[in-house]
């Protein structure tokens, strides 16, 4: 039996005293308890609250919503939209609330929060075996030892001291806190993070993506590490390697940076955890340590790309492309103008709804034409060229961006563009191999078309649409 207890913040004194009693009941059950405190909904710290998605995605029994924090800040018609998202799992509120099946009151004005909790997961379990709610529990004695604000300090620091004092690769420093849990007695342990950070804001609230990827784990004392990336575990799934067949009691917290949510952690719950401000400082340390993940591969595909312009200016025909915004030779976009271009077609035009058809051409034999009969006939076949991408792209954003190589991107409400313009294309290429009776004047082509993404980059694009080329050319070779 899997139960997830959604909060507000391990700060409130109350809600501390909650989570002592939910564990306990949880142990005495011999369930599993997922704590999730995700603050407040419609506050400014949506970024916390994105965490109370992934129980409705989740494979809980059922889940117990402590709805009268947790919405404290919004009105009652959005706490009730908030508990009716949970649609996939029977859902109990913490405290009486109309249209909802709530747990069995407790009488927290004579300081019972222990109680309330214990009482919570007892209902919870009982009502997804039955549907219905049992008798309330007698009072129970509870055995919880609080732990000295000294003994979080000490292990904060000595955390601190191994990730930011010692040398280590990037991608090890998942290792470092797996390790750490390990040491601090956690038994359960896990650090997961999306391949690509995502956005969530009030205005473009997200979509939790069907998988995430392992970075480290801790499951029954035993540590693995992932630094490679490759094992990946779908999302709705995430805590089964935790609670299948065992009891286990895990704390959770979700990893963002300003919009963007990264990931999650999760760790197996202690008296510890319950200590002002231990668990953020800790979920703190593994949010700085993604962040300089994604850094990190971000630093490496630039560090690429500057290695990729580097190469075409050596090898380019003419440093005339470089200058300004226009290609000398076709009267066109050159590659600086056509990227500027581009990129501020993108912000403007790219929204919810469009679609981008990026295209990349190449004159595969330009070489053997400058070559053989000397460059000014060269230059006429490019300028052959630009014509016929001026006939099959109209007015879309068409820049010469080497010496044999052309892009062009178009913004389009229209989904399936693309293919038309591959029709067209492979006209016009057979019009001009045509009309080159000298020599052989053929365009190989990829032509790319994405719907909108926010995370969708100009230069993932362009890299698709390049790759889709290389794999062309390598086929026909």
């Amino acid at each position: 039996m899997n139960i997830g207890l959604l909060i507000s913040e391990l700060e409130d004194k109350e809600v501390k005293r909650i989570c002592i009693g939910a564990s306990q009941a949880a142990n005495d059950k011999g369930a599993s308890l997922v704590i999730m405190p995700g603050k407040y909904i419609d506050s400014d710290k949506h970024q916390y609250s994105a965490l109370f998605d992934y129980a409705n995605t989740s494979d809980f029994d059922a889940i117990v919503v402590d709805i009268e924090r947790i919405g404290k800040e919004t009105s009652i018609l959005r706490r009730e939209a908030f508990l009716k998202k949970f649609d996939k799992v029977p859902v109990l509120t913490l405290t009486e609330t109309e249209g909802f099946q709530s747990v069995n009151a407790v009488e927290t004005d004579h300081d019972q929060f222990e109680q309330l909790g214990y009482e919570a997961v007892c209902d919870a379990i009982f009502f997804a075996k039955n549907g219905v709610i049992p008798p309330a529990e007698a009072a129970k004695k509870f055995t919880f030892v609080e732990q000295p604000d000294s003994n979080a300090l000490s292990i904060i620091s000595e955390i601190g001291f191994n990730l930011f004092h010692k040398k280590y690769e990037t991608e090890k420093a998942h290792e470092i806190l797996a390790k750490a849990a390990v040491d601090m007695g956690i038994k359960n342990f896990g650090i997961y993070l999306y391949d690509k950070k995502v956005k969530n804001t009030n205005k473009y609230p997200w979509s939790i993506p069907e998988t995430i990827t392992v970075k480290s784990t801790v499951i029954d004392g035993s540590c693995a590490t992932f630094s490679d990336g490759k094992l990946s575990t779908e999302t709705d799934k995430i805590f089964s390697s935790y609670t299948q067949k065992k009891t286990t009691v895990l704390l959770t917290g979700a990893l963002f940076v300003g919009d963007y949510q990264l990931g999650l952690l999760i760790t197996e719950y202690n008296p510890r955890m319950l200590i002002d401000h231990y668990f953020e400082s800790f979920q703190g340390f593994v949010t700085a340590i993604s962040r300089l993940s994604y850094l990190e591969k971000e630093l490496l595909k630039t560090t690429e790309e500057l290695y990729e312009v580097q190469e075409e200016l050596a090898r380019d025909d003419s440093v005339l492309d470089h200058i300004g915004d226009q290609d000398y030779l076709t009267g066109g976009l050159n590659r600086r103008g056509f990227f500027a271009k581009a990129y501020d077609l993108l912000k403007e035009e790219f929204k919810p709804g469009k679609f981008a058809v990026v295209s990349y051409i190449h004159m595969e034999s330009l070489k053997g034409i400058n070559d053989i009969y000397g460059h000014d006939e060269g230059d006429r076949a490019v300028k052959k060229v630009a014509k016929v991408l001026q006939d099959v792209f109209g007015d879309s954003l068409c820049g010469r961006i080497r010496g044999d190589e052309f892009a062009v991107i178009e913004i389009t409400d229209e989904e399936g563009k693309s293919e038309a313009i591959i029709q067209e294309m492979s006209m016009q290429n057979g019009k001009l191999l045509a009309d080159s009776p000298r020599y052989i004047n053929h365009l190989q082509y990829a032509i790319c078309e994405f719907s909108y993404d926010d995370n969708l980059s100009l230069r993932e694009m362009l890299k698709e649409t390049d790759e889709n080329l290389q794999r062309i050319k390598g086929n026909i070779s």
